[in-house]
């Protein structure tokens, strides 16, 4: 019998090892695929942010290049205005002189007669290209894309200022640029300089300038969602896609701009987010270390049974067994905790009412059914670690950081909520503060709990025990 015994002790202990080696390699794959999925997750994160940190910047630089230029062209205009026609010596050294940068290739004169005045005094007639009535209702304005004219199946987009006289404008100062400048304008600090970015009038859906993929011409081309309606509604935000066409996975970070009409957004290929990823290590480093706790737990299980054993006992004498709340024990260790301060902490005391009469008309079932009610409430309101039974038909309740008047509100659901099922308590309230000290905080609680008690009692022509008074004489 006693080999047998023994023989039945093996079996079940190499069951259960062969159980706890099947838990662990599910562990093992589980922690395995929530390594993967958190390396994506992560990546994918450090890309959203990357691209909205990368088009805040472009945007910033362009508009940065474009506000100096209307500065330099609206300070032009004002020079030009004091002479007395275009075609002066003065205006063509003016025109020569001004400090066309890596954005702007020229600058030249509309003028109503529909002429382009440009360096060196040389004229241009921009009919069919160009149209001063139009353009001067607009005021100072850039344009979207507009033919060249010197090569008409080229591009450019122009920035007009008013040359204003007396009050009235008598002509178009215009910076010209190629989007192609634009484009250059920036190079992007991530993913190795394989960042794009292209910039779109919302109105139109235009796609002014574009370093990603000149086969897309308006925003209306990326039919990928709602994509091209939050561009052209001037929304911020991220998406990723996939190219109908190359089956490429493209991330896309996009947000409005101050000039014009224009929404700004930046994309870059998957697979140049993915290719400088530094996450993997360090996953695959934590699912090692993971493993090896696991290896350790495995061998010292039966220890770690005997220890969960002892913070069972433990935990049970912390809890109180009629309602589940932390005892007087729990209670206690907190307030040593404390330390006496209660610069945060508010302090509520509970008191069952009529619990004495319903033991003695009704049981002591009754009485622990009043109880648990009570005691669930409290957890529903306040929270269940908040709350502690410390006598028999008392509880304290701890609030951090709570204003008087959250409080009160509270308590009235709490009282509401006990009376709907024919139950009454009283509840004092105990506000701590810089200065107060915990007893006094409490103390107060207790002293405002007693007062409405002893009025309930009253109401119902009883007389109430005042234990805490007792308490005292002692």
């Amino acid at each position: 019998m006693i080999k047998q015994s023994k023989n039945e002790n093996i079996g079940s202990f190499q069951t259960f090892s062969f159980i706890l080696t099947i838990i662990f390699i599910a562990v093992i794959i589980f922690i395995m695929s929530v390594h993967v999925s958190n390396v994506t997750k992560i990546t994918k994160k450090q890309s959203y942010e990357q691209l909205s940190s990368a088009t805040e910047e472009v945007m910033n630089k362009i508009e940065e290049n474009f506000r100096n230029d209307r500065v330099n062209l609206r300070l032009l205009s004002k020079v030009i205005a004091e002479e007395d026609n275009f075609d002066s010596l003065n205006v063509s050294t003016y025109l020569s002189i001004y400090d066309t940068n890596s954005l702007i290739s020229s600058v030249s004169i509309l003028t109503p007669e529909n002429k382009v005045i440009k360096r060196r005094g040389s004229t241009i007639n921009a009919d069919g290209i160009l149209d001063y009535k139009t353009e001067v209702l607009k005021g100072e304005h850039i344009s979207g894309l507009q033919p060249s004219l010197t090569d008409t199946s080229s591009m450019v987009i122009r920035s007009y200022m008013p040359i204003r006289k007396n009050g009235k404008t008598i002509g178009l100062l215009f910076a010209e640029m190629i989007p192609e400048n634009i484009g250059r304008a920036w190079s992007p600090m991530i993913y190795n300089d394989n960042v794009s970015f292209c910039i779109a009038e919302r109105k139109t859906g235009e796609i002014l300038v574009n370093t990603w993929d000149p086969y897309i011409t308006n925003v209306s081309q990326l039919n990928y969602g709602s994509l091209s309606k939050n561009i052209t509604d001037g929304k911020t935000g991220f998406k990723a896609i996939t190219n109908n066409m190359t089956k490429q996975n493209i991330y896309i970070s996009f947000m409005p701009m101050l000039i014009e009409d224009w929404e700004i957004f930046v994309t870059v290929s998957e697979d140049k987010v993915f290719e400088s990823v530094q996450g993997i290590k360090v996953s695959l480093n934590k699912m090692i270390i993971v493993e090896a706790i696991l290896l350790l737990v495995y061998f010292l299980l039966m220890l770690n049974n005997t220890k969960k054993s002892v913070e069972a006992t433990e935990q049970s004498a912390n809890l109180d067994a009629l309602t589940g709340l932390p005892n007087r024990n729990r209670y206690e260790k907190y307030c040593k905790s404390l330390d006496g301060k209660t610069d945060d902490i508010s302090c509520v005391y509970i008191d069952a009412n009529g619990l004495h009469e319903i033991n003695n008309t009704r049981g002591h079932l009754a009485g622990d059914q009043m109880l648990r009610f009570i005691a669930d409430t409290l957890k529903v309101e306040f929270g269940e670690n908040n709350v502690y039974r410390i006598g028999g038909d008392e509880f304290v309740v701890f609030q951090r950081k709570k204003l008087r008047i959250e409080l009160e509100l509270i308590l009235r659901r709490v009282h509401s909520e006990i009376r709907r099922n024919d139950y009454h308590i009283s509840s004092g309230l105990g506000i701590g503060g810089e200065g107060i000290a915990l007893n006094e905080m409490i103390k107060t609680a207790e002293k405002n709990m007693y007062e409405e008690k002893r009025k309930y009692y009253e109401s119902k022509g009883l007389q109430v025990r005042n234990k805490m008074e007792e308490n005292d004489e002692e």
